[in-house]
């Protein structure tokens, strides 16, 4: 499979300069967490089926013990504290049905200060990390 984005070659015929100086201040840029490079993984390969989204209600005083247990787990892709009705969002990658119910029940279940959650199944990808996924749709 053929990666995607320029080269440092292309980066340094694009920026005037040589291939070896594009190298080093992307290094450098990198280096002091200016620019973060992602690498976009085809869940499909990894067995992954099925996403969703948990839109979470959790009490003010267990926000905060309550993302970082979810962060924490394999199948959280996503957490973060928001406002609105849900204050938790989490995106949740499972095999399937069932091992996202079994996440839902098992883990979800075990969390004290959740008092409510809506789960928003995502049906098809058309966009993640800046990349457009020719054919989604």
């Amino acid at each position: 499979m053929p990666l995607t984005g320029p080269s440092c070659t292309e980066l340094a015929r694009r920026a005037d300069t040589s291939a070896l100086t594009a190298r080093r201040r992307l290094e450098a840029l990198a280096h002091g967490m200016v620019v973060r490079l992602a690498t976009e993984v085809d869940l499909a390969r990894l067995g992954i089926r099925t996403e969703a989204l948990m839109w979470m209600t959790v009490a003010p005083g267990g926000l905060e013990e309550t993302g970082r247990r979810l962060s924490r787990h394999p199948q959280v892709r996503f957490a973060s504290a928001t406002t609105g009705s849900a204050n938790l969002l989490v995106a949740v990658a499972a095999a399937d049905l069932d091992a996202l119910y079994l996440f839902l029940s098992d883990t979800v279940g075990a969390l004290e200060h959740v008092t409510t959650i809506e789960v928003t199944p995502i049906l098809t990808g058309i966009k993640r990390t800046g990349l457009v996924r020719p054919g989604s749709l």
